[in-house]
């Protein structure tokens, strides 16, 4: 009887912590996705300026006619692993993007741990919970915010129309690479997006931070289909290419998109 009643207790903790947790991000998407600046349609003027590669990319995943300023929601399932040493761990996801509010947040349960990890108005913050009820992780500053960086402008590629930003500025390196400079508060990012011979993305290429040491960080995409009457890539591999060898960390698929 005592200790169903512990048991019981510890579950109603448990429930308490993860409700917790959710209302703290939902409270964040809310903020994010709050910001309108109008309600535009993206039309080949839109497109005019930037080059070739980039260009008919866009138009290919079928930016035309949808909205410049929305948002976007999409689920996830994957694998995650926090060190190379360690197994993979199960997660569910939910992802939130923005072009009114350039930016993303996104948030995971890999029982019993819960993940937030952002980049709104400017900074990065990735936290890791045990269950609503006590932080494992907190990770702030100057080199969470570029790493940040360099994860929302990789993910753009599931949110296309991020990569009208007028703070993205663009370089053709060849036929296939292009060079994207990102300038956000101060902070500058180069990413490479590499396409292939249908001019889609294949791979993403920048550097960001492993802890305190910068990486190498590659980002390679799956096979594209139709969200929401978006083209996009359906899953993702997160990969460090470090001196060891590449070491993949991060695995996701898509399971659900909604534009809105």
């Amino acid at each position: 009887m005592i200790i169903g009643s512990i048991v019981l207790l510890l579950f109603l903790i448990g429930v308490a912590g993860i409700s917790s947790f959710n209302s703290r991000v939902e409270k964040e998407k809310t903020a994010l996705f709050n910001s309108k600046r109008g309600d535009q349609k993206i039309t080949k003027n839109d497109l005019k300026n930037l080059p070739n590669l980039i260009k008919n990319h866009l138009i290919k995943t079928g930016v035309l006619g949808k909205p410049k300023y929305c948002n976007a929601t999409f689920k996830q399932t994957g694998m995650i692993k926090t060190n190379p040493e360690k197994n993979w761990l199960s997660f569910t996801a939910i992802q939130y993007m923005s072009s009114n509010n350039p930016g993303f947040i996104w948030t995971a349960k890999a029982l019993p741990m819960l993940i937030r990890d952002k980049y709104v108005n400017h900074r990065g913050e990735v936290k890791v919970s045990l269950l609503g009820l006590k932080n494992l992780i907190l990770f702030t500053g100057q080199k969470v915010d570029q790493s940040s960086l360099g994860r929302y402008l990789g993910e753009l590629i599931w949110f296309p129309m991020g990569f009208l930003d007028p703070d993205i500025s663009w370089q053709t390196i060849d036929s296939k690479i292009i060079k994207a400079t990102i300038t956000k508060n101060n902070q500058v990012l180069d990413g490479l997006f590499i396409f292939n011979q249908n001019g889609m993305i294949d791979l993403f290429k920048t550097k960001r931070y492993r802890d305190i040491e910068l990486e190498n960080f590659i980002g390679e995409v799956g096979e594209y289909q139709d969200y929401d009457g978006l083209i996009i890539p359906n899953k993702m591999t997160a990969i460090w290419d470090s001196k060891e060898g590449k070491q993949e960390y991060f695995k996701a698929d898509i399971k659900g998109y909604t534009l809105l």
